[in-house]
Parts: C-alpha cells; sequence; structure tokens
C-alpha cells in the first residue's frame, strides 16, 4: 500500500517533471536564507522527499531534520513557475515520519505537543483552563516587560500575549443594519487568547450590513495538527466542522485568522478520499472568506479617522497560501487619516510556522530578526497583521528588542475606527 509521501509524490508528478531545478524558490525561503544549506531549501527538501518515495533513501533522523526545519511558509508555492504545491507534500511527508515514529525533538518536546494536539485544542473545556495563566500573564506584565533572566523560552513565551483589550460593546449589543447573512469560524486560540478580535469582527460585519450566525459544535480547524503531520487528527477535526458549518446555504463562512482560513480552504482536499465529506467539505471550502477579503469584495463603511502612521506585515497563509494580498490593505486605507507605510519584505515569513518558534527557536529567532529590522526602518507606531500567530511572534519580538510599536490586527484597528464614530451605539446606528 502507499504511503502518504508516495501518494502525494504521485499526485504532483506533472508539476515535479516540469520542474527545472531554476532555483528561483530559494532567495524567498526563510530557512534557506538563514542555514544556507541546499538541503533546507525546497528544491533540496523535494528531493529527499522524493528519494525517500522511490525508496532510493531510508527516512532517518538526518531527513527528518531537513523536513522539519521547514517552517512551511509556501513563499516557495508563489515563487514556482511549475506551481509545485510544496505544502501539500510537506505535510504528508511529516505524516510519513510520524507513521515511521521518526522525530528529531526530544521526549519533553513530543509530549507537550501530543497533549496540545490530542486534548487542549480540540476541546474547549480543557484548552479554556489552561489558558487561564495566559490572561493572568498579560494582565500582570510589568510596564518595562519581563526579566531579561527568564530562560529565553519562557520570556519569549510571557511576551508574546497581547495586551489587555480595550472596552468595546459587547458584539452581542450591536445592531445589525442589514439582512446579508454570513457564518463566523471562531477557532480554539483566536476565541481564547483573542477572543477581543473575535468579538470586533463580530461587531464590524453587523456594522457592514451582515446577519451574523455563530454556529454551535464549532472545534479547531485542524491547521497546526496538518502542519505537524497528524493528518488523521487533522480530518476528524475537519468533520466536525464540516458538521457544524454546514448548514445547506451559500452564506460566506468568515476567517480572520490566516492560518484557519487557509486550511478551511483546503477541506476539501484533506476529505477527498472520504466518501461519506468529501463534496460537503468541497462545497464548504468554497464559501470560506478572510474577513479583509469579504470586506474588501463590497463597499466598506466608513468610521472616524485615525491619525496613525501604520505598517502591514502580510501573514504567509493569507498572501501565498491563500493567495490574498491586497485586500487587507484595502480595508487600511478605508480607515480616514491613517498613513500606511510599505514595510520592506512584507511578504516575507515572521517565523512562527504555528509552534515553529518554540520548535525551532534559533532559526525562528534569525528569520524573525529581519523582520524586525524592517519594521525599526518603518518608523511606524503600529505594525498590523491578520494572524494570531504572526501577531504574537511579532509582538514578542519588538518587546524584547524594544522596539517602540504596537503590534495589532487590522481588524482591531477598523473597530477602533467604527467605536470613534459611534457605529456601534443603537441611535447612531439607526440613522446611518
Amino acid at each position: 500500500m502507499a504511503t502518504p509521501l508516495q501518494m502525494a509524490i504521485r499526485e504532483e508528478e506533472e508539476k515535479l517533471l516540469a520542474c527545472i531545478h531554476c532555483g528561483l524558490c530559494l532567495p524567498h525561503c526563510p530557512t534557506y536564507s538563514v542555514l544556507g544549506d541546499e538541503n533546507d531549501s525546497p528544491r533540496g527538501r523535494l528531493y529527499l522527499m522524493r528519494a525517500v518515495a522511490e525508496g532510493r533513501i531510508e527516512p532517518n533522523e538526518a531527513y527528518a531534520r531537513h523536513v522539519e526545519a521547514c517552517i512551511v511558509c509556501r513563499a516557495c508555492e508563489t515563487a514556482c513557475p511549475s506551481g509545485v504545491r510544496f505544502g501539500h507534500i510537506m505535510g504528508t511527508a511529516r505524516a510519513d515520519l510520524r507513521r515511521n515514529a521518526i522525530d528529531e525533538m526530544g521526549w519533553a518536546a513530543r509530549l507537550v505537543r501530543w497533549v496540545a494536539l490530542r486534548f487542549l485544542l480540540p476541546n474547549r473545556w480543557l484548552l479554556k483552563p489552561a489558558v487561564w495563566p495566559m490572561w493572568l500573564a498579560r494582565r500582570l506584565r510589568p510596564k518595562k516587560g519581563w526579566s531579561p533572566r527568564l530562560p529565553g523560552l519562557i520570556r519569549q513565551g510571557l511576551e508574546m500575549l497581547p495586551p489587555p483589550p480595550p472596552k468595546r460593546p459587547s458584539a452581542a449589543s450591536v445592531p445589525r443594519t442589514g439582512e446579508r447573512r454570513v457564518v463566523q469560524f471562531l477557532g480554539c486560540i483566536m476565541d481564547e487568547l483573542y477572543r477581543d478580535v473575535n468579538e470586533a469582527t463580530t461587531r464590524i460585519l453587523k456594522a457592514n450590513g451582515c446577519r451574523v450566525d455563530i454556529p454551535a459544535g464549532q472545534t479547531c480547524c485542524g491547521a497546526l495538527h496538518e502542519h505537524a503531520g497528524f493528518l488523521g487528527m487533522a480530518r476528524q477535526l475537519a468533520r466536525k466542522n464540516v458538521d457544524a458549518l454546514e448548514d445547506g446555504s451559500d452564506a460566506p463562512i468568515i476567517v480572520n485568522a490566516a492560518g484557519c482560513g487557509a486550511l478551511l480552504r483546503e477541506y476539501g482536499e484533506l476529505l477527498q478520499d472520504d466518501p461519506k465529506y468529501a463534496e460537503r467539505a468541497a462545497r464548504l471550502s468554497a464559501r470560506v472568506k478572510d474577513i479583509t477579503q469579504f470586506l474588501a469584495e463590497g463597499q466598506i463603511v466608513t468610521g472616524a479617522p485615525l491619525r496613525r502612521r501604520v505598517t502591514y506585515d502580510a501573514p504567509c497563509h493569507l498572501y501565498h497560501a491563500q493567495r490574498e494580498q491586497t485586500a487587507p490593505l484595502k480595508v487600511l486605507r478605508a480607515i480616514p487619516g491613517l498613513v500606511l507605510v510599505p514595510l520592506r519584505g512584507s511578504d516575507r515569513c515572521c517565523g512562527s510556522g504555528g509552534i515553529y518558534n518554540f520548535t525551532h527557536q534559533e532559526i525562528a529567532g534569525d528569520v524573525l530578526a529581519e523582520k524586525l529590522e524592517a519594521i525599526r526602518d518603518a518608523q511606524a507606531e503600529t505594525v498590523v497583521t491578520a494572524n494570531p500567530g504572526c501577531q504574537m511572534q511579532l509582538q514578542a519580538g519588538v518587546r524584547i528588542e524594544g522596539i517602540p510599536v504596537n503590534v495589532a490586527h487590522v481588524v482591531e484597528l477598523l473597530d477602533e475606527s467604527y467605536a470613534a464614530a459611534g457605529l456601534y451605539e443603537p441611535k447612531r446606528a439607526a440613522k446611518r
């Protein structure tokens, strides 16, 4: 029986044969830029994975190190003239490693990963108490930041936590001004650690004439599971979300986390071999839209001016995986008074990669260093992105390096503009 990696290689055979080894992907690969090893480039990893699939080399720890060192930012897919779906092959290569019990991580790290993926993320009743210490830490953070004497990984984790959110009206209290129905996907970490962003998303959708439905039963999207090669777990979660979100309509499913949106849009492929779910998952995937994409397709309601200098860092799984490159900028330009300054290398990875910044802290740190230098040069007051992992990575970086800049999600700025304009107040909303 063919392994997942062998099947993925066969599916991509025509594109792989079209590959001319041009190397256009190399300068776009963050790990190759840092490590300088051909085996840690997209074409080098493809060569290794193909050699394993064809039985020319045995999968071992040396092979696993090169496969696991990939951030899966998918920038190589944007650069590739042959259209090789590198992310799909990488996910199956890691699934092959899991099947063969080959793992470069130590036992403690593997245990933490297993507990997080198997128990915490899929189960809100377990995740909620696990996040409580993080809520406490974000409120207790000293003004000058956490002590540099703390172990590097612990300090990094603490500095990743977002600041306490500003007070806003409850999303439930905001009147809707139209009847266009949308479905909102909440996510797991997004809803527990960035619930204010989810609330802001709901308020913004209502202010833009939408009736927002939030179905019960939705769960973790499975992106981190797929990322790590636990495809069975990812498929289990995908089935639960199909059951929860499927409603027989074509109402857009709105997502505000780029990583979640990327996998939700690929549920059809993830479940293509499941006779019960294949067609349903494909229909569901076609309905998924990032919040910025959805807003940019229409006339964005104007809020109050924000006199602020802002720069935008594109999440890899929005820019490269979903190929949405302009919508966030259109949303930002719809905010009066905002001065939008370019960020050098805004399409390059920040090093987050799900939990990559914890499993490969040194490489992720080197990748982040380039991003932080660009943020310094931009001289903005706020750097915005559209994915919680990127937001946490950038948050930790600017705090530890002492860069005087705030980090926010795109919708947080639009939400602030709407709140200042009084668009969430019943009387003002009724007059519009």
